[in-house]
């Protein structure tokens, strides 16, 4: 996390479910990224995990 973000309680408990669910998919991204699109420069991790979200979001209450 970026040392300029505030820790909210909220981050807080983000970040202790990441940890705790051992969340790689920031690595799995970077690697399937470097495979597939080599010359394409990857998404910092706080910009993936923002994008990820969003994309969460748009799938509405059902998975769509």
């Amino acid at each position: 996390m970026n040392s300029s973000c505030p820790r909210t309680p909220l981050r807080k408990v983000l970040a202790n479910l990441r940890r705790l669910f051992n969340d790689d998919s920031y690595d799995r991204y970077r690697e399937a990224q470097a495979r597939l699109a080599p010359e394409e420069e990857p998404l910092d991790e706080r910009s993936f995990k923002a994008r990820q979200i969003l994309m969460t979001l748009g799938r509405g209450c059902c998975g769509r």
